[in-house]
């Protein structure tokens, strides 16, 4: 764990904080407390923004940046690079659709919370290189660090 990093993360909800359960001010520090344990030593200063938005801007964002004329729930664009070690970095962005994160609790049978926490993870997991879909052995290794990181969000 990188304990003297400083995090700083820009909360972005596009959603509307009347309409959810999320409490941005908790949220911020979960992703301090991500970052702090997935950060690599030589990192000093770590900067992440987080984008809270519905199925239809989500689908526009998808379109512009990937070609994919579809929504989907969470999406990662990263900044990061470890080589060289650049102590002061911008991760990267994190979108997540929240109707789609809304729908996909309700299917699963967790809470609203649970799945945010879940889609946010594994968006921060994927601005550090984690990749699910190369091959079964990056699968088996994002899914285990996307336990771990979720286990310091709910020990609180």
């Amino acid at each position: 764990m990188n304990s003297s990093l400083m995090v700083v993360t820009h909360w972005n909800d596009q959603w509307g904080p009347s309409k959810n359960e999320i409490d941005s001010e908790l949220v911020l520090k979960n992703c301090e407390l991500v970052l702090k344990y997935l950060s690599p030593p030589f990192l000093q200063s770590l900067e992440l923004s987080v984008l809270l938005v519905d199925d239809m801007l989500m689908k526009e964002i998808n379109f512009e940046r990937r070609g994919l004329n579809k929504t989907t729930d969470v999406l990662s664009f990263p900044l990061y690079s470890d080589s060289p070690p650049i102590p002061f970095q911008i991760l990267g962005e994190v979108v997540i659709s929240m109707d789609t994160c809304i729908l996909q609790a309700k299917e699963i049978g967790h809470s609203l919370i649970d799945e945010f926490y879940r889609l946010l993870v594994h968006g921060i997991l994927h601005l550090f290189g984690y990749d699910h879909e190369t091959n079964e052995k990056d699968a088996t290794l994002m899914r285990n660090k996307e336990d771990e990181c979720l286990e310091l969000v709910f020990e609180r």
